[in-house]
């Protein structure tokens, strides 16, 4: 990848380039943890392409240049669809993480259409093979990074256990983690200082996921805790208006 990242410093996957800020997509899904009313307020904004494609845009005019998204249901394909379509207005394309399940294979077309790079593993799947007697995942684990790889991604995984799951995946091809990290430790698990350990001792790339806990932490407080984190190497933040996006990049701008 030959492209410069905007304002946005990079870091790198292998040879696979990305901003150390990366554009989320989990309300663009119509998906809040917040509340019921949060999920509706979003299946009814994001109800068309051309929503979701005015935030994509507007994060790549402020130096973005990575995205992350995942398959499955006609929402990934309308966020694709507004990718494809602020990538074309833009003239920028920009790489993505996709969160994929055992099935990817069946999605590789939309894989290609968003420029996957890197495909993370569902946190669900990777939490799920985890065997926390042996402190080892089950053999499925390898053999679907395994597959990743030969597919021409580069294997990744996400994971919500990531104080005993990322020193097990240490002896595999795993070259990225991506696991919440946040100033009030929500969703680290099994606790801050046992997360923290791990990912500063870790050989993989690490990516904060979740920096606001959902909205209930001000975008300032996020942004400064989690990129000045030494354990990480980048952030993934969902972002709902073009307003949050021009505010929490623009404070981002300032960190990285």
């Amino acid at each position: 990848m030959e492209e410069e990242c905007g304002v946005f410093p990079r870091f790198e996957v292998e040879d696979r380039v990305f901003s150390k800020v990366l554009l989320g997509h989990n309300p663009f899904l119509g998906f809040s943890y917040l509340s019921q009313a949060r999920t509706k307020e979003y299946e009814r904004r994001f109800s068309e392409a051309a929503a979701i494609e005015a935030i994509i845009t507007r994060a790549i005019e402020l130096g973005v240049r990575g995205m992350m998204l995942s398959t499955g249901g006609t929402k990934c394909e309308d966020v694709v669809t507004a990718l494809e379509a602020a990538c074309k207005g833009t003239g920028v394309t920009i790489p993505s993480f996709i969160i994929v399940g055992p099935d990817f294979q069946e999605h590789r077309a939309l894989l290609e259409r968003a420029n996957c790079q890197v495909t993370l593993l569902h946190g669900q799947r990777t939490d799920a093979l985890f065997i926390k007697a042996q402190s080892d995942f089950q053999p499925e684990f390898a053999a679907l990074m395994e597959e990743a790889r030969r597919a021409g991604f580069v294997p990744g995984m996400s994971t919500h256990n990531a104080g005993e799951t990322v020193p097990a995946a240490e002896k595999y091809d795993v070259a990225v983690v991506n696991t919440p990290v946040n100033r009030i430790t929500w969703r680290m698990c099994p606790c801050e200082e046992q997360v923290l350990e791990v990912l500063a001792r870790t050989s993989k790339k690490v990516i904060a996921m979740k920096p606001l806990a959902m909205g209930r932490i001000p975008p300032r407080e996020a942004m400064q805790y989690v990129l000045r984190r030494p354990e990480v190497d980048a952030t993934v933040v969902g972002i709902a208006t073009v307003e949050e996006a021009e505010e929490t990049f623009g404070l981002c701008a300032g960190l990285v």
